[in-house]
Formats: C-alpha cells, sequence, structure tokens
C-alpha cells in the first residue's frame, strides 16, 4: 500500500516507517498538518494515518476541510485521545478508523488490511446502476443527475449504501451506528443524524429523487420518488 503517515513525534515516526518497511508498504512521513494538507490535495495514497493532535492544526479539523474540497483519502486517526466523544467526532469529522495509543504494530496493519479490503469490495461493485432518477457510481462514490454531481465522503456513501438496501423501512440509529461506524453501543452524540443532514443537503442540491425520511424517535427510512 502507498500510505501517508502525519505524526509530529519523531521517534513515533521512525519506528512507524521501519514497521510500513517490513510489511512491504510505501511510506511519506510528515510532521505538521499544513505540509499534509498539500501533499493529499496533490497527491494519491491507499490511506493516510493521521495524528490528531498535530502541532500546527487539530487532525478532526483538518480531516473535515479535506472532505470539503474533495480528498476522499480513506484516513486512520492515530492519538491517544481515548474518550468516546472523541473517537465519535473523528468518525464524525470524516475519519474511517481510530487507533489509541499506545498500540501494536500488528493491529494497525490489520486495519490497514481491512481498509483495503473495503476498497476493493466497492470496486468489484458494478460500475453504474440507476437508483429513481440518479445514477449511482460506487467507484467513484458518485451521485450523478444530468449534468448535476454529488461527491459523496466514504461513510456518506456507506449510510446511503445502507439505508437503500432497507427500502421502505425503518432503520433505527443504532443499526446504522454499527452498519456504518461499527460502534455498538449508544455514544450519546448526533453523529447519525448530522450525516443524514449532510447526506440530505447533497441529495436536494443537486435534485435527486432520492429521499431520506425521518420517523421521530424510530429512525430513517429511505425512498424514491418516481424518476
Amino acid at each position: 500500500m502507498r500510505l501517508l503517515l502525519v505524526e509530529d513525534d519523531p521517534e513515533l515516526g521512525r519506528q512507524m516507517t521501519a514497521w510500513m518497511a517490513d510489511a512491504g508498504h510505501a511510506l511519506t512521513w510528515l510532521e505538521n498538518g499544513a505540509d499534509a494538507m498539500q501533499w493529499l490535495c496533490a497527491h494519491s495514497c491507499d490511506a493516510a494515518i493521521l495524528d490528531a493532535g498535530l502541532p500546527d492544526m487539530d487532525g478532526f479539523a483538518l480531516v473535515e476541510h479535506l472532505r470539503k474540497r474533495g480528498v476522499q483519502t480513506p484516513v486512520i486517526f492515530l492519538t491517544a485521545r481515548a474518550s468516546v466523544a472523541d473517537r465519535v467526532r473523528g468518525l464524525a469529522a470524516g475519519g474511517d478508523d481510530y487507533l489509541t495509543k499506545p498500540f501494536a504494530a500488528e493491529e494497525l496493519l490489520a486495519r490497514l488490511d481491512a481498509l483495503r479490503r473495503r476498497a476493493a469490495q466497492t470496486q468489484a461493485m458494478p460500475s453504474l446502476r440507476r437508483v429513481g432518477n440518479s445514477v449511482l457510481d460506487p467507484v467513484r462514490r458518485r451521485i450523478n443527475r444530468g449534468q448535476e454531481v454529488v461527491d459523496l465522503q466514504p461513510r456518506e456513501w456507506t449510510l446511503l449504501e445502507v439505508l437503500m438496501q432497507h427500502e421502505g423501512r425503518i432503520v433505527p440509529k443504532q443499526f446504522l451506528l454499527e452498519q456504518v461506524w461499527d460502534i455498538r453501543f449508544d455514544p450519546g452524540t448526533n453523529v447519525v443524524d448530522a450525516m443524514i443532514c449532510r447526506l440530505r443537503r447533497k441529495l436536494e442540491a443537486a435534485g435527486s429523487s432520492l429521499r431520506i425520511e425521518t420517523i421521530r424517535g424510530k429512525g430513517y427510512a429511505f425512498q424514491k420518488d418516481p424518476a
């Protein structure tokens, strides 16, 4: 895999560079958020391993900014922040996984392999399919309606896929937490509601017939208007 490491701890950076080389991965190591922002906007890689506590900016805010600019590189947060609130915030910001320090090299490598498998499954899906008045592109995680194009973050795409798999049925929030965020408890935050709102805004801005209804006190339901 081609990897980017953003970590300001020199000892950990050197150690991880050695681990990735031993595992056969190509690693680029940067030490601050500004350089990471510039690099990710100009280069592609299979995954970024990102310290949440960078010297020049908050790692969560960095990922939020990247997602807004259309950078879809999978991100594993690497941080000493171990609280549930921090883990949920990292995932809600657009991160794909979260690993707390200290950690074992074997666990990080296993999580990178899991990201690679998910990417391979996405690329193995049919390239295009029509739902309502929209064409879904699972490889680019993109929705097309005529000349309008909606780019989705990886977790937004997964959320939409889960809802579409249960079209016309109520999907509880807890089920979405398990399927989309791999969280098997109620974190007491609005991470699901916030992402549903973002997804709705993107669909509505493009005039898509794909709709997500709120079923008060129960969850959400996916519907599509006639094409």
